[in-house]
């Protein structure tokens, strides 16, 4: 009865520490996985075209903005998140120059060529332009519309013509260099 009350306890010895050890393992090497509920299902992923908060929600975790706050600071302010530093403001604050930094990669995609694609202010450019395109008819147009010199001329032309030409020159959105 003892060695049997020995083995028991024993073997209840071991699982606990199988089990400390499994612990041990999983808290050391986490699954890196985060799961949010919804109430309802996200729609898009398309930043031009998404208007609903949970959309929103995945989207801010997979772009970046050239700016974020700094939610430590108090009060919270701006600070770069794709920029070297904050905007140069310039102009009596009608100009703002933006220097985007350097070695921020997309992640591998076949549209890109199998080639490594860095970030360039031209892709700032183009998705603001997106924004225009009649065709998209973003909810987020009022983001740049009447705020950015040269945007409400550039509506009007698209919506004559049916589309954008994202060709053309918009004086308030000047890429003057890659970065």
């Amino acid at each position: 009865m003892r060695r049997a009350a020995l083995a028991l306890f024993v073997a209840a010895i071991v699982a606990v520490a199988a089990g400390s050890v499994a612990a041990a393992a999983a808290h050391a090497a986490p699954l890196k996985v985060l799961r949010v509920p919804f109430l309802i299902a996200e729609t898009n992923f398309d930043p031009a075209a998404v208007s609903d908060l949970y959309s929103n929600s995945v989207i801010e975790e997979i772009l970046e903005a050239p700016l974020t706050y700094d939610f430590l600071a108090r009060p919270a302010k701006l600070k770069p998140q794709t920029l070297e530093a904050m905007p140069e403001i310039t102009d009596q604050g009608r100009t703002y120059t933006l220097h985007l930094r350097h070695g921020i990669y997309f992640s591998d995609d076949p549209a890109f060529g199998g080639r490594k694609r860095e970030l360039t202010a031209a892709d700032y450019e183009f998705a603001m332009k997106r924004l225009i395109d009649p065709l998209l008819r973003s909810p987020n147009l009022w983001l740049i519309e009447r705020r950015i010199v040269g945007v409400t001329e550039a509506i009007a032309a698209a919506r004559k013509a049916g589309k954008l030409d994202y060709d053309a020159k918009i004086p308030g959105i000047e890429v003057l260099d890659r970065e």
